[in-house]
């Protein structure tokens, strides 16, 4: 992401930061929901990701 502060960031770092948080993922039949704990310091990382790509409606 561009706009982060992980946009120079070596792959250790991020691998550190994103891939290793802990959530809670709730499938129903039509989407796919994310929980992550009220002190997950890059969940606004996650929702810019997310968001970014999500496909676009028809």
């Amino acid at each position: 992401p561009k706009a982060t502060s992980l946009a120079t960031a070596e792959f250790a770092t991020l691998r550190l930061r994103l891939l290793k948080v802990a959530a809670r993922v709730i499938e129903t039949a039509s989407r796919i929901r994310v929980a992550f704990a009220s002190a997950c310091p890059d969940a606004g990382v996650f929702k810019a990701i997310a968001t970014s790509l999500r496909p676009a409606p028809t």
